[in-house]
C-alpha cells in the first residue's frame, strides 16, 4: 500500500487506527505514535493489552459487524504468528462484510433510522456500500451527499440526506452541524446557546444560509422528488431572549462569512422560476457548502470525521459526545486527535 495519498480514504482511516505496521513509511507507524501520545497523558494506570479472545471479538464486531465463527476463532487463537492481529485486520478490511457493515454504520450516522421518503433504504445502502468497495475518499463522499440534487441516477441516492428531510432548512441545518461538523447547534436556532458559550445564533444561521434556498420539487410525471434551489433568500435571526437581531451570509463553523458573486436580476438562473419547473440558479449556495466543507481547509469538518471514526472503534470519542466540540469540552487527548486528523487528510 502506498504510504502517501492526496486525499483521505475511508478504508485507510481504519488502517491508520487499527493496523500495526501497515504503512511503509520511514517514520514510526501511526499506531505507535498514537500510543506514545496517549501514554504521555495518562492520569492513572493504563488498561492491560487485550487478550487474543477479547481482541478477536472486538475487531470482528468493529469491522464485520458480527462475531467470528467457531472455526475462525479456533484458527486465530491457535495461530502463533507474532503479527496475526495485523493479518486479521487486513483480511477483515478486504472481506465483503466490511463494506456492508460500514454502509450500515454510515447509514445510521447520517439518517439516524429515519423512515424512507424519497430514496429507498436499499438504494442508499447500495450507494454507501459501493463507496467502501471502491475505497472512495471521504471528502468525495461528503461532497456528493451535500451537493447531489437527485437528478443524476448515479448520485441520486446521495441526495437522500436532504430529500428525506424534505429539504426543510432548519432540520437540514441542525443535522449538518452535528453530523459534518460535530456541533449540536439546535439551541442556537432561537438564541445563543444557554450552556455552550461558543455556540452562537450567528453560527447556526451561517449554516442555515447555505441551505435555506434549497427546496423540494416533485415531478408529477416522473413521480419523483428532486432538489431545487432559489437564487435569493436571506438568513436573518432574532434572539427570543435578548431581542438582538442580525443577518448573515453563509459561513462554516470557525470561518468567516463568504463572499458571493453578484448577478443581475434575470441573469441569476440557469432554469428560472416558472410553473412546473425545477429552478436551478447559476450560483448554488449548497454547492458552495459542499466545496468549502470538503476541500481540506475547514478544521472542524476534518476533526469531526476523525473523532467519529475513533468513537466507532473505541466506543467513545476523543471528544465526547461526538457532536459537542467546543472549548469547554476539549478532547481527552488533543495531540492524538490532531495527529489523527492531520493523517486522515494527508497520510504519511
Amino acid at each position: 500500500m502506498t504510504s502517501r495519498l492526496k486525499k483521505s480514504r475511508l478504508v485507510l482511516a481504519f488502517l491508520s487506527l487499527l493496523a500495526a505496521g501497515s504503512f511503509a513509511a520511514a517514520q514510526e507507524p501511526l499506531h505507535q505514535r498514537i500510543d506514545q501520545l496517549v501514554e504521555a497523558n495518562l492520569i492513572g494506570p493504563a488498561a492491560p493489552l487485550a487478550g487474543d479472545a477479547e481482541f478477536l471479538r472486538r475487531v470482528y464486531l468493529d469491522l464485520a459487524g458480527a462475531i467470528p465463527s467457531a472455526a475462525d476463532a479456533r484458527a486465530f487463537l491457535d495461530d502463533a504468528a507474532p503479527n496475526k492481529r495485523e493479518l486479521l485486520i487486513d483480511r477483515l478490511l478486504a472481506s465483503p462484510r466490511f463494506p456492508i457493515h460500514m454502509a450500515t454504520t454510515f447509514d445510521i450516522m447520517f439518517m439516524e433510522r429515519r423512515p424512507d421518503k424519497h430514496v429507498t433504504d436499499a438504494e442508499w445502502r447500495k450507494y454507501l456500500q459501493a463507496a467502501f468497495e471502491q475505497n472512495k475518499s471521504y471528502d468525495q463522499l461528503a461532497r456528493e451527499i451535500l451537493s447531489a440534487d437527485g437528478t443524476d441516477a448515479a448520485t441520486r441516492p446521495a441526495a437522500k440526506c436532504f430529500l428525506d428531510r424534505d429539504a426543510e432548512p432548519h432540520s437540514s441545518s441542525r443535522d449538518l452541524g452535528r453530523m459534518f461538523f460535530g456541533m449540536d447547534l439546535q439551541c442556537a436556532q432561537c438564541h445563543d446557546h444557554p450552556l455552550v458559550d461558543h455556540y452562537l445564533q450567528s453560527d447556526y444561521y451561517g449554516l442555515f444560509a447555505f441551505v435555506n434556498r434549497t427546496m423540494l420539487y416533485t415531478d408529477a410525471a416522473a413521480k419523483k422528488s428532486f432538489l431545487a434551489e432559489k437564487a435569493d433568500g436571506d438568513a436573518s435571526f432574532k434572539s427570543v431572549f435578548t431581542g438582538d437581531a442580525g443577518n448573515t451570509r453563509p459561513q462554516l463553523p470557525g470561518g468567516a462569512e463568504i463572499e458571493e458573486p453578484r448577478l443581475r436580476q434575470g441573469e441569476d438562473y440557469v432554469v428560472a422560476p416558472a410553473a412546473n419547473v425545477r429552478t436551478v440558479p447559476k450560483y448554488s449556495r449548497r454547492a458552495k457548502l459542499a466545496e468549502l466543507a470538503t476541500n481540506g481547509t475547514n478544521r472542524q469538518f476534518n476533526v469531526n470525521i476523525a473523532n467519529r471514526l475513533w468513537a466507532h472503534l473505541m466506543g467513545r470519542g476523543l471528544v465526547h459526545p461526538v457532536d459537542l466540540h467546543h472549548p469547554a469540552n476539549p478532547p481527552s487527548h488533543p495531540a492524538a486527535l490532531d495527529l489523527l486528523t492531520n493523517d486522515l487528510i494527508d497520510p504519511k
